[in-house]
């Protein structure tokens, strides 16, 4: 959250070891959320691929934090 704090969750055995997946939400801000969702992810053994939005804000730069391809069906600059 940009500002205020949450806390972000994922069931252990939500994903066995070293299965891949894509994460996907509604919308690309500032990334934090998916970097925090994609380590947690990671944390209980997934390989994720790739990150995936059905709206991406291009001007806060969110696709920057994360270290997967990011995919986004519509993108607004301002």
């Amino acid at each position: 959250l940009e500002y205020g704090q949450d806390t972000v969750e994922v069931q252990e055995d939500i994903v066995t070891p070293g299965q891949r997946v894509v994460v996907m939400d509604d919308l690309l801000a500032t990334g934090g959320t998916m970097a925090a969702s994609i380590h947690l992810l990671r944390k209980v053994g997934a390989d994720v691929q790739a990150a995936a939005f059905i709206v991406e804000l291009t001007f806060l730069n969110g696709r920057d934090r994360l270290d997967v391809p990011v995919t986004s069906l519509v993108a607004y600059d301002s």
